[in-house]
């Protein structure tokens, strides 16, 4: 997932797909600082949302800083991973060799690494975001253990494998799925696992305020199980989050108002940012909250 700071007024036309995938990458490049601020300092940042168990944000009082508001999405991002470590059996299915597919700025790769000894290669198309994953790791002890990778998610090299698995925590929904699986058909062991944590659409029209705040373009459960099976892999898992997660948009917005009411030094184009943002996070809450979205845990396994 891209990060909750700004909606860009960007068109969305028609690309080539390497055009689409330059442009995705400097958008997280462009990034990198309003994420660290929001979901920093690190070392492992996430950027997704979080995991509220009881479906119920945390209260905030009105007066409660950014900072605190931070701690506790940070807190509730780590508990979606660890949702997800529990629904993937990540004891003996993420402890292996695996990728971290669209790796953000590693805190997903840091966690799974330090948390069940993965040997991680975190793959990312922003060149920018390289050399901070590598620095976090170095901060975490883990450099021997975490290593970033600039590539297409469509174009893996198939000279690194065989893996075990391959996680996409929000971050599939910006690749051509088919040629996606069709690639990790080639670099995952036989009865290897793909660990995708994702928005899909289950109405007409529902993921539009994601796809157009996000420039992704969401699918349906059945769009990813078509794709997999086409390349060999059975979806043996789908766990709905939904309403566990729906209160993130709550917290988020609550982070950007805070800013907004504390934060002097904003410059006027950055007030506006935000005030878009916190529109936007609204309409994703509702939109979350109507059923137009479905926040799903899928696990495939490539047939043996």
């Amino acid at each position: 997932m891209s990060n909750l700071d700004e909606l860009s007024s960007s068109p969305q036309t028609a690309l080539e797909p390497q055009d689409e995938v330059k442009i995705v990458g400097q958008y997280y490049d462009d990034k990198t600082a309003r994420l660290v601020r929001k979901y920093g300092p690190g070392p492992r940042i996430h950027y997704h949302v979080g995991h509220y168990p009881s479906s119920v944000a945390p209260p905030h009082a009105d007066d409660a800083t950014p900072d605190a508001i931070r701690g506790s999405i940070r807190s509730h991002q780590e508990g979606l991973l660890r949702y997800a470590a529990k629904i993937w059996g990540a004891e003996h299915r993420l402890s292996g060799k695996i990728l971290d597919v669209g790796c953000g700025l590693g805190g997903g790769s840091l966690f799974w690494a330090q948390e069940y000894g993965a040997d991680v290669t975190a793959v990312t198309n922003a060149q920018e975001h390289a050399p901070i994953v590598e620095g976090f790791a170095r901060e975490c002890g883990v450099d021997g253990k975490v290593r970033a990778l600039v590539s297409d998610a469509m174009q893996l090299p198939l000279d690194g494998g065989p893996y075990d698995a391959a996680v996409a925590i929000e971050s599939s929904g910006y690749f051509n799925r088919p040629q996606w699986f069709e690639r990790l058909a080639h670099v995952l062991r036989p009865g290897g696992s793909v660990c995708v944590e994702e928005v899909f659409i289950t109405r007409p029209h529902g993921a539009d305020v994601w796809a157009e705040y996000f420039y992704t373009k969401p699918a349906t459960v059945r769009d990813y199980a078509e794709a997999a099976q086409a390349a060999g892999f059975e979806l043996v898992d789908d766990v709905d989050a939904t309403s566990e997660t729906l209160p993130f948009w709550e917290e988020s917005a609550a982070w950007t108002k805070a800013v907004l009411d504390t934060d002097s030094s904003l410059s006027p184009v950055d007030r506006r940012n935000l005030r878009i943002s916190l529109l936007a996070n609204q309409a994703l809450g509702a939109e979350w909250g109507a059923g137009g979205l479905k926040l799903g845990f899928l696990r495939f396994e490539l047939k043996k």
